[in-house]
């Protein structure tokens, strides 16, 4: 499956495995064990300052991204957390905790979650400090400015580091392990 090309409506599930997504623009999105990816058309697309329907990256499970480089000036689209809400291109882990509860992790740079409302305003939920991390709890039953409660944010702790660092950032398990898909 290696350089294989995702296309809008696209769907990887990654069961046991690791997978590794790339773009043509730095970004690198790594999957753990039971976790997904969607490529779909968002109507407001994943760009806070510039909505616009255009393809989003959803995820769900354990997923580290981060960026090889930006371009000046780039406009860089977010990613969404499929229970949750939307993030910003700092480096960044997320994974779900159960089903209510997210957790965030801003490993460089401050990581911005935010949502989009029923009337279409982009609202920030909780701007992540670096090196912290937000548990997120969500219900869908709720108005969207109301579906999203911080439960806490608190420096990430060195076993959570150890974790990412080993699992997600070790450039030898990605080396080996990894079937690359770009997008």
């Amino acid at each position: 499956m290696e350089n294989t090309e995702l296309s809008v409506g696209d769907q990887i599930k990654t069961r046991n495995g690791w997978v590794e997504v790339r773009d043509d623009f730095g970004l690198v999105t790594r999957l753990g064990p039971n976790s997904e990816l969607s490529y779909v058309l968002d109507p407001q697309g994943g760009n806070i300052a510039h909505p616009s329907e255009q393809p989003s990256l959803i995820f769900f499970g354990e997923v580290y991204k981060f960026r090889y480089y930006v371009r000046p000036l780039e406009i860089v689209a977010c990613g969404k957390y499929r229970t949750s809400c939307w993030y910003c291109p700092s480096s960044m882990y997320a994974r779900n905790l159960d089903d209510n509860r997210d957790a965030f992790y801003a490993l460089a740079g401050s990581v911005p979650i935010w949502e989009w409302d029923e009337v279409g305003e982009s609202f920030v939920i909780v701007e992540v400090p670096e090196g912290h991390k937000a548990i997120l709890r969500h219900d869908s039953k709720k108005p969207m400015r109301k579906q999203y409660v911080v439960e806490e944010v608190y420096p990430i702790s060195p076993e959570d580091w150890a974790y990412i660092a080993s699992n997600f950032a070790n450039p030898g398990r990605w080396a080996k392990e990894v079937v690359v898909v770009d997008f």
